[in-house]
């Protein structure tokens, strides 16, 4: 049987965090220590997925890709194909085999044996799995400061491996102890000792153990050990009984970025194989109504595939946020008022212009070469009609030449919106807002790349589109 595992791996945290202190302050109260990760309004689980997937695919072909898996438990659409949404925006073949796996804090792991089974099956099959996160849990609760917001991707295939996936085991147990009933904005979490006793320690434990068993290896056989951390112990806990030592278990960045989700362990995995060397051993273990353990090793191929856009260089670029009321409103916890603009969208344009919208192509003239945005049948450089082919600008940066910062277009808990007009190196112009700055920062010439976001929901549904951001991480990891 030919060898499976992942191809490349990719992450990403949000602009923006918040301090826990912060938090609790609002209510009178002494924060947890660190800090939390934070979406920004116009993100949700779709497009943090997408930049963590485009993080992710520069390492292979695109047009080999054949298939897409999303998994979340905070997407924002309760039917509809939210794979097909970045499989669109990451500008991916049609012929692609697209599935959410939702409902469980294990559908990241589960996608990732689903894609495996599919590479076992067929070695052309290459799947790419993305977990994304952003959970609400009740104001003034433990949780609203222990959660975060993120996601992470992988490639699984069977070719130019950077980690083989050498054994897989995935346990079920049936327990009531986190949960969201549909149509509620918050998680439920049981009584503490029973989730962890009955739950979380009793579920991995056994997962481990028999991982251990089949593949017939010691806990201290691994370089490399992550775990889910529902809180700043209990992991440490379960990895002692378990034998592992604490140089062994990979940090859960708690303290940076807080729990993600289904988001959580591949974060972690991303950021493990950053540093990972050629012949490392590595287990993955991940809870939720039972549990998955995986066992990895990590092949030569690492040395030529370390993440540009690395969790550590993410961790370094990032922006405090300092207001409470702001945060419960951009989660949608505590919304302002409504704007007045009020036209509806045509869901039938939406899908007319998707080229333009999601996989942000522009045209580029046959006969000279001129390169335009949004595509136009007409060259206004040689004049030429409908010679011309769709190319995808979404990974190229460009420079402001000009811009605006409107302190009254925005709204009343964002109102500094930035529009930008900019040129990129082959000569093309753009118009766009901005998102992820600091308005005192704005300059001619700032460097801005492109990031996939939520525009509004006019028309009782996601209008999504492309905004540019101040370049976060440069080549070579810099921020």
């Amino acid at each position: 049987m030919n060898k499976v595992g992942i191809m490349a791996a990719g992450a990403y945290i949000p602009y923006f965090y918040i301090d826990r202190d912060t938090i609790a302050g609002a209510w009178n109260k002494k924060g947890m220590r660190g800090v939390r990760s934070m979406k920004n309004d116009d993100e949700d689980s779709v497009t943090m997925a997408v930049e963590a997937a485009r993080s992710c695919i520069r390492f292979v072909d695109h047009e080999r890709i054949t298939g897409v898996f999303f998994s979340s438990v905070s997407a924002p659409y309760e039917e509809k194909s939210h794979a097909g949404i970045v499989a669109a925006a990451c500008d991916l073949p049609r012929t692609l085999n697209t599935a959410d796996v939702m409902g469980s804090l294990r559908g990241g792991t589960g996608a990732v044996k689903l894609a495996a089974d599919a590479a076992c099956v067929n070695p052309k099959e290459q799947s790419l799995v993305i977990a994304s996160d952003c959970r609400n849990a009740y104001p003034n609760s433990r949780k609203e400061q222990l959660l975060g917001d993120a996601a992470a991707a992988v490639i699984i295939g069977s070719e130019n491996l950077i980690a083989t996936i050498d054994e897989y085991v995935a346990v079920s147990d049936e327990i009531v102890d986190v949960w969201r009933n549909s149509g509620e904005r918050f998680v439920n979490w049981g009584e503490s000792r029973f989730i962890l006793d009955e739950g979380y320690t009793r579920s991995l434990s056994f997962a481990v153990n028999e991982l251990l068993s089949k593949i017939e290896m010691q806990p201290s056989d691994f370089d490399k050990v992550i775990l889910p951390a529902p809180d700043l112990r209990e992991y440490l806990r379960l990895a002692k009984r378990l034998g592992f030592s604490p140089e062994q278990v990979q940090d859960p960045l708690l303290l940076e970025v807080g729990d993600c989700g289904t988001a959580q362990v591949l974060l972690l995995l991303a950021a493990v194989l950053e540093r990972a060397r050629p012949g490392d051993r590595l287990l993955i273990a991940n809870y939720a109504n039972g549990a998955d353990a995986m066992a990895l090793t990590v092949t030569e191929e690492i040395l030529k595939k370390r993440a540009v856009t690395s969790v550590e260089a993410l961790l370094s670029a990032r922006r405090e946020f300092k207001e409470y009321s702001r945060f419960l409103s951009y989660r949608e916890i505590c919304p302002t008022v409504e704007s007045v603009y009020n036209l509806k969208p045509s869901n039938a344009q939406t899908w007319r212009e998707q080229d333009t919208f999601l996989r942000f192509k522009g045209s580029k003239c046959k006969r000279c070469k001129t390169e335009i945005f949004p595509a136009n049948r007409v060259c206004h450089n040689c004049g030429s009609i409908d010679e011309y082919e769709l190319v995808n600008l979404s990974d190229r940066t460009a420079a402001v030449y000009t811009f605006t910062l409107d302190e009254l277009a925005g709204s009343d808990d964002d109102p500094v919106v930035g529009q930008v007009c900019a040129n990129d190196e082959f000569g093309v112009r753009y118009y766009n807002t901005m998102t992820d700055f600091d308005p005192d920062e704005v300059a001619v010439g700032m460097e801005l790349e492109f990031t996939f976001r939520k525009m509004n929901e006019l028309g009782n549904f996601k209008n999504y589109y492309w905004k540019f951001m101040p370049v976060r991480v440069k080549e070579g990891g810099k921020t």
